[in-house]
């Protein structure tokens, strides 16, 4: 697992939402870091995307996918969800859904510019 491979609508998504240079993290929503906002009691598993300024010091996310939008930065222990064949695409309800091999991992990513915080 080394790619996450995103489609034309999820990148329109992101390009319309971020606009400018950014660093972008597929971040796991486990209480854990700056960025997290649920801590570890929430139902299920919730990945977000996140922006952040592209010099922003990111030591919780040593993990790293190519795409075609560039790197994505990840929580290393937050593997574990991750399956091969990623893939960011619109799903139900028209939610962007992280999915893999075994199917849907989250249903309902968000879209967070950060860089302003």
């Amino acid at each position: 697992m080394d790619k996450i491979t995103i489609s034309d609508a999820v990148k329109k998504r992101i390009e319309d939402k971020i606009k400018g240079p950014a660093k972008l993290l597929l971040s796991y929503n486990d209480g854990v870091g700056p960025y997290s906002k649920v801590g570890s009691c929430s139902i299920g598993t919730a990945f977000d995307i996140i922006a952040v300024k592209p010099d922003e010091k990111t030591p919780d996310y040593g993990g790293k996918l190519d795409s075609d939008l560039g790197t994505f930065y990840y929580k290393p222990y937050s593997a574990r969800y991750l399956d091969k064949g990623l893939k960011l695409d619109v799903g139900s309800f028209n939610q962007i859904n992280l999915s893999g091999e075994g199917g849907v991992i989250d249903g309902s990513v968000n879209i967070i510019d950060d860089r302003n915080n």
